[in-house]
């Protein structure tokens, strides 16, 4: 691996101890990648819904590993940026397969990851020590391949039902998460400023949150020592709602969300190009 992608690995984990927020609103194609970029942002990721749905699949690791890397390859080739990618669980059944997955993220250009402990949104949850072995194994992988993988530790504790406990279920995870060698935590579905405030005081581990619901104020999420946020699928949710409802108007002679709002022009799409 080059120099360079060991500098952007580096880059992208300072980012989650500065004191502005890394905010990521997550890409899936170099199109998407391009827009985020040339709008400012200093860093870009996947999500794994945007990728799977642009693409004609269902989340949840449908579309082949080899696919996701083909277009990691393309967004690293288009943008000069760090990127961290959405791996789901792995797209593996053990920690050889993991490992080989890793080198093939690494040489697509990638310098960080997600990997979640959930199985089919939380329904059933990999036990810590599993999980833990896999954190181990992502950071084995970077050091053989030269790169400081960016480890990003998700749990979907929060899919499953709220019980008096989940908040201290989560904060042994992030613990335990970090010992294995997780750069951050990310809570998915952490839905309140409390229980965020609380997870920020117990844990020594930056902390990555999704903007949903009742936690949707960037300053808010700052003050509280959020290090990162994303914004999931929420961009091409935004896209195919406004294409749904533009398309169901045209079916009735309404125009009118077709003309909504100003276009960008040409100009902005060539330079997207």
């Amino acid at each position: 691996m080059s120099l360079k992608q060991r500098e952007k690995a580096e880059i992208f984990l300072r980012q989650h101890s500065a004191d502005k927020l890394l905010v990521l609103p997550n890409v899936w194609d170099k199109l998407s990648a391009k827009l985020v970029s040339m709008a400012g942002f200093p860093s870009l990721a996947t999500a794994s819904a945007g990728m799977a749905l642009a693409n004609g699949y269902r989340d949840g690791q449908h579309i082949p590993f080899d696919q996701v890397t083909s277009i990691v390859s393309s967004i690293t080739g288009s943008v000069d940026l760090p990127v961290s990618v959405d791996l789901e669980r792995g797209f593996s059944e053990n920690l050889a397969e993991l490992k080989d997955n890793i080198k093939k993220l690494l040489e697509a250009g990638a310098i960080g990851l997600n990997i979640e402990d959930g199985i089919d949104h939380g329904k059933e949850m990999t036990p810590v020590a599993e999980q833990c072995a896999k954190i181990e194994a992502i950071r084995e992988a970077g050091i053989q391949y030269g790169v400081p993988v960016v480890i990003n530790a998700r749990t979907d504790l929060f899919f499953q039902p709220t019980q008096s406990d989940t908040l201290d279920r989560v904060i042994e995870r992030a613990k335990a998460y970090r010992s294995a060698g997780a750069d951050c935590f990310y809570p998915i579905l952490i839905g309140n400023y409390p229980d965020i405030a609380r997870l920020v005081e117990a844990v020594e581990i930056p902390l990555n949150v999704v903007l949903f619901g009742g936690i949707r104020d960037l300053r808010k999420l700052e003050e509280l020592g959020v290090a990162r946020v994303s914004i999931g699928p929420g961009l091409i949710m935004q896209a195919i709602t406004k294409m749904k409802n533009t398309v169901e108007g045209l079916l009735k002679y309404d125009s009118g969300e077709l003309f909504a709002q100003e276009p960008v022009s040409f100009e902005y799409l060539g330079k997207l190009i």
